[in-house]
């Protein structure tokens, strides 16, 4: 089982390049997180919501699903393993 992919909406994004990056995308990296963000999100997996405490930003409500990730031309997608 991989570890668990987070998702949610990036009220950022008007500060990211052409205000293109609307997803975020957090993944669990060792003992921390990493975050990827992406144009586009493609589930090819079931998903479910959550709520976290995570550190510095505090309590989040995400989308959640388990799979392998990757990003093709700025779309991050997630498939089984």
């Amino acid at each position: 089982m991989s570890d668990l992919i987070r998702l949610r909406y990036n009220t950022m994004a008007h500060e990211t390049p052409n205000g293109e990056l609307k997803w975020r995308v957090i993944l669990e990296a060792g003992c921390g997180f990493e975050e990827v963000l992406v144009k586009e999100l493609v589930l090819n997996v079931p998903s479910f919501s959550k709520s976290d405490e995570l550190p510095v930003v505090g309590r989040k409500h995400h989308m959640a699903c388990r799979g392998r990730f990757s990003v093709k031309d700025g779309i991050g997608y997630v498939d089984p393993e």
